[in-house]
């Protein structure tokens, strides 16, 4: 029951807006209901479909201003990735899924997969600079078509027995990928739309969204390579 309340309480604080998930049950607490987005998320989308790169851009562009808008009001995500992202009638995102964010007076109820969590005290109070992370982490996802260091878990399978051998060396792969973290070992994002913005979120470089909002705004369209 506590993440619905969770999830309720962060939806009422951000009220409207065109890059968060529109709640239907909005100033209830006892369950959610979310508009239905017959596109799906973002991750799944991605999957699915072959993007164009002007729409890859415009997305990269939104996850930014969503993520702009959260910590505007003190929320924390706290479990940002691209599949907490929905795809409206118009194809421009909106972020959802808040039943594990931090909000003013209330700690987050969980953190991310390593493969987008920042190595920090999970007995701290979760961060804008761990919810920045996990954006770097999520926009390489949109431009990579895959999540960091997926590949060490080992090709996608069907095989009931390479799926269950994977979700058993889970743990060990997830303690890889923090260790490299600690280490500053980050994924190449050379070549990559966005890559020093995704770069810069990983290390820390901007202060808040907006930064690298205003960085990737600060290039026209057609000069957005991996020169950003």
């Amino acid at each position: 029951m506590q993440p619905i309340i969770r999830e309720a309480m962060v939806y009422d604080t951000l009220g409207i807006h065109p890059r968060i998930a529109e709640c239907l049950s909005r100033g209830r607490s006892d369950y959610i209901d979310i508009k239905y987005y017959r596109h799906g998320d973002l991750a799944n989308y991605c999957q699915r479909n072959t993007v164009a790169a002007e729409l890859q851009s415009k997305w990269f562009q939104q996850i930014l201003e969503a993520i702009v808008v959260i910590h505007s009001h003190g929320i924390i995500h706290s479990d940002l990735a691209l599949r907490q992202f929905f795809l409206d009638d118009e194809f421009n995102i909106r972020l959802g899924d808040f039943n594990s964010s931090q909000c003013p007076g209330h700690l987050a109820l969980g953190y991310e997969k390593a493969s987008h969590c920042l190595p920090r005290d999970y007995d701290l109070p979760n961060t804008e600079t761990s919810d920045l992370f996990a954006l770097g982490s999520t926009l390489y996802e949109l431009v990579a078509c895959k999540a960091p260091y997926s590949e060490l878990a080992g090709p996608k399978s069907d095989d009931p027995d390479v799926i269950k051998a994977q979700i058993l060396r889970q743990h060990e792969v997830d303690h890889v990928i923090e260790l490299r973290y600690k280490d500053h070992v980050f994924p190449d994002v050379s070549g990559l739309f966005g890559g020093k913005i995704i770069l810069g979120c990983w290390r820390g470089d901007f202060s808040d969204a907006k930064e690298a909002l205003d960085q990737l705004e600060a290039f026209p369209i057609y000069h957005r390579s991996s020169e950003l």
